[in-house]
């Protein structure tokens, strides 16, 4: 993904504008939960429908060690999604 510096506002109730641009490449909504992490000496946030828990347990044929995703993705990847962000990678 190609990274792009923008500068925002922190607003007198703590609150900040995310740019359209930001919005609409990570495909943000209106009301959509962000997860906020701080780190290295900043924010990192992320879209709370990226982030998946996960247990670990044996695979029921090989009996060897798999990672179980807790919660479904909120929705599936289009294969157009996946050839889009192959195109903005190379």
């Amino acid at each position: 993904m190609v990274r792009q510096n923008v500068e925002t506002t922190l607003s007198s109730k703590g609150q900040i504008v995310l740019p359209a641009e930001a919005r609409r490449r990570l495909r943000l909504a209106k009301g959509e939960r962000l997860h906020v992490e701080i780190r290295d000496g900043g924010l990192f946030l992320q879209p709370m429908r990226e982030i998946r828990r996960y247990r670990s347990g044996l695979h029921p044929t090989s009996g060897l060690p798999v990672m179980v995703a807790l919660a479904s993705p909120a929705r599936k990847v289009t294969a157009s999604e996946i050839a889009q962000l192959n195109a903005e990678l190379l």
